[in-house]
């Protein structure tokens, strides 16, 4: 029996869902330590710990409009999930999200990567069907129905927060005047978008494929690491690693290089090779990595990373973990 066919959503109702989401982003941002992102003992110069809290607490009642919105439109019969317009829901958090801290973007990768998810699981709880692969199909259905007004209110949201390191791409860039012309012309919906943009952003890449990297990948890794330490905090520092070791953070990236991500990659990679988090020389290893992503001012802060662990954990506690 494969790994997927042991897995149903363990939730029963929309506050069990609604739990999941905000313990996942609650424990992805308390992880310690996981090099060079805001944690618990570490802050950037102009975002700290507390507004990753403020961030989380503020996009609640938009994360349970969506899935109530989700369930109460959702039946068997429904062939086409356009109807939950993903993106006006990304728009909206996003604003809210900075409407109540000052910190400046802190959670849209948190916003983007859990939309489809969390909309995926109130389908699977309305209609009945719990098992992985339904989760899967519904995930898949939801992006591929997005339309192009999900494309501009992502394009609103991410005008909204103002993410560093974008940089300028040639057609569609978000700070181009007529690329929403463009976006209307070419009739360029989510999954078209995020298809352009998944060869230098891991959350376009994510959409492009399912979310693969999050369900296939991480998911089993992070349960796996669970099972064998029983610590939580160790299975999301050491999957935050794992995730890095494999994939270059693009964030990174685009602030730096490719180089550097690449050599932050093979740090982590290091690490793990070390016992990760529970072992002594690994958790020296990771406090010595951290010290040096985080004199970089954060330029060097695998954003990216901790936002596909994010899905990761959320996906983990849908399935039934618990600690």
């Amino acid at each position: 029996m494969s790994f997927e066919e042991n897995l149903n959503l363990q939730i029963k109702s929309i506050d069990d869902l609604m739990r999941c989401i905000t313990l996942s982003s609650l424990l992805e941002l308390s992880g310690w330590p996981k090099p060079g992102n805001v944690h618990r003992t570490k802050d950037f110069e102009s975002t700290r710990f507390e507004h990753f809290l403020a961030g989380i607490a503020s996009i609640q009642p938009n994360f349970r409009d969506l899935c109530q919105r989700v369930y109460l439109n959702s039946n068997i019969k429904i062939k086409n999930y356009s109807f939950i317009k993903i993106g006006l829901f990304f728009k909206e958090a996003a604003k809210e999200m900075m409407k109540w801290q000052k910190g400046g973007n802190v959670l849209l990768g948190h916003i983007l990567i859990f939309g489809p998810l969390a909309a995926a699981a109130a389908i699977c709880l309305k209609t009945e069907k719990m098992g992985f692969d339904d989760f899967k199909v519904n995930i898949n259905k939801i992006i591929d129905d997005s339309t192009v007004e999900d494309t501009i209110d992502l394009y609103e949201a991410i005008k909204v927060c103002n993410p560093g390191g974008l940089g300028k791409i040639d057609k569609y860039d978000i700070y181009d005047e007529g690329s929403l012309t463009n976006i209307k012309k070419d009739k360029i919906n989510l999954k078209k978008i995020f298809e352009h943009s998944k060869d230098y952003d891991s959350i376009s890449l994510e959409y492009s494929q399912g979310f693969r990297i999050i369900l296939e990948e991480g998911l089993p890794y992070y349960l796996e690491k669970f099972n064998s330490t029983k610590d939580i905090n160790a299975a999301t520092v050491d999957t935050f690693l794992k995730i890095l070791s494999d994939y270059p953070d693009t964030l990174i990236t685009r602030k730096s290089g490719l180089d550097a991500a690449k050599m932050v990659s093979s740090k982590a990679r290091e690490i793990l090779m070390h016992g990760g988090i529970s072992n002594g020389k690994g958790i020296l290893l990771i406090r010595q990595l951290d010290d040096l992503l985080q004199s970089k001012k954060g330029i060097m802060n695998p954003g990216t990373t901790a936002d596909i662990l994010a899905g990761i954990i959320f996906c983990a506690l849908l399935f039934g973990l618990s600690f």
